[in-house]
């Protein structure tokens, strides 16, 4: 949020569909609470998106959506998507695609942030044995958002589908950047996880990772696969201080790692844009 100025912040509210308005609601009192707190205004209005922007016009990211978004300060994301069974139905066909695919594309919400910690007071709502809870779980999956195969080209011939994943030197850096930033606030570890020995796409970000950590001496750089990192931050969680990783491996492993406090609602995710707008 763009906190220089002392105009109200903008905040685009997207309840979205399902379980997204309840939580929202619980959401904007603490919003409340912060702006109580914090001395900072907000304006809220808000905006349908996905199934509920398809009631409303037809569309799962409305145009008047989008416009919502790029003029607010920031964007406040529920849910989207519907019953399984009705995915085929032309209200939840590629509803998430279009909504959050879209969202992201549009906005260049291009890193995204995942932080999993088992706090003290929450301990028992946590899968892990006391043991492993006991060294500490606290780390940062910081996701590449707007590149890879999720927005490669997919097609289907007859028998045979496709999809594309592709990434560019620049598209790297972004999420590289941050996730080096913010070991040097951290524990000064990242860990960048790949499959280096079968994707060039990896072998990329391998060698983006090397020409940069030069500017970061106090950083320690590491590699890992993705079969190998899914397994390790179940099993030791304390092994990792900050993750970087591409978009679809990021999807897979901080929904992993949501396991770890014991439910996918403790743990917050932001999305920071290049167009000075964030999730």
């Amino acid at each position: 949020i763009r906190l220089f100025s002392t105009a109200p912040k903008k905040i685009a509210v997207l309840p979205g569909d399902g379980l997204g308005p309840d939580v929202m609601a619980e959401a904007l009192k603490v919003l409340s609470a912060v702006e109580k707190k914090s001395g900072v205004a907000f304006e809220t209005e808000e905006f349908p998106i996905g199934g509920a922007g398809y009631d409303a016009c037809g569309d799962h990211f409305p145009e008047a959506t989008k416009k919502g978004c790029e003029a607010a300060d920031a964007i406040l994301f529920g849910s989207v998507g519907g019953p399984v069974a009705e995915q085929d139905t032309p209200k939840w066909k590629n509803s998430e695609k279009n909504s959050l695919l879209g969202l992201r594309k549009s906005m260049d919400l291009a890193v995204n942030l995942r932080p999993a910690v088992v706090f003290p007071m929450l301990s028992s709502i946590s899968p892990l044995r006391a043991d492993i809870i006991n060294k500490g779980v606290d780390l940062l999956v910081v996701r590449e958002l707007v590149g890879g195969v999720y927005f490669g080209e997919h097609k289907t011939e007859g028998d045979k589908a496709t999809d594309v994943m592709d990434y560019t030197v620049d598209q790297i850096k972004r999420p590289l950047e941050f996730a080096f930033e913010a070991a040097k606030l951290r524990s000064k570890k990242v860990t960048v996880v790949d499959k280096a020995n079968v994707l060039d796409t990896s072998r990329l970000w391998r060698r983006v990772a090397e020409e940069m950590k030069g500017d970061y001496p106090d950083i320690e750089l590491e590699y890992m696969y993705i079969d190998n990192a899914v397994m390790q931050v179940i099993k030791n969680p304390s092994y990792f201080d900050v993750v970087a990783t591409e978009n679809m491996f990021g999807d897979i492993l901080s929904d992993a790692a949501s396991v770890l406090p014991g439910s996918l609602g403790l743990m917050p995710s932001a999305s920071l844009g290049g167009k000075g707008i964030s999730m």
